[in-house]
């Protein structure tokens, strides 16, 4: 049997049962009382579905998405605004680091997630001019305090 037709046969069986006991009842008090119960009981049958229903499964009237697909959407967005963090802060210290060795520098930083929400650096693009001494102290930095190797250290300029 379908869940509607279950359904349809509750509401059935409970208003003939309150059919029922109305008619077994005399007195105006006593079937004003069975009134109110009955509506009661038939109220309770017709909207237990309801009750039922998972509200966080159904998905927003606004955006049209469900929970677990707002949730995600909020993780990716989480995600993205953390490496751009990483990734800016990270070129900044790095364009610190060589101005205090006397480079005009300008650094660009890509983050990679290293756990869940977790960002390190990953690579860099320096750009500028400077000496041969300037930039190996810079990438002796890089890989000792970044744990960037040479390979993912790119130099443009000179």
């Amino acid at each position: 049997m379908t869940a509607f037709k279950s359904y349809i046969l509750r509401l059935v069986f409970c208003g003939f049962f309150v059919s029922l006991c109305s008619a077994l009842l005399h007195g105006k008090r006593a079937s004003k009382a069975l009134s109110l119960c009955g509506g009661c009981l038939l109220i309770l049958t017709a909207l237990r579905p309801l009750l039922q229903v998972d509200l966080s499964r159904l998905p927003d009237l606004v955006t049209g998405l469900s929970r677990p697909e707002r949730e995600e959407l909020a993780r990716e967005k989480n995600n993205a605004i953390l490496r751009g963090l990483v990734e800016e802060q990270t070129a900044a210290w790095i364009e610190d680091r060589g101005e205090e060795l006397g480079m005009q520098i300008t650094a660009t930083v890509t983050a990679r997630e290293a756990e869940a929400g977790t960002f390190v650096p990953d690579a860099v693009v320096v750009r500028g001019s400077w000496t041969a001494e300037e930039q190996t102290a810079l990438s002796e930095i890089l890989q000792r305090d970044l744990e960037l190797p040479p390979t993912r250290q790119r130099w443009v300029g000179g």
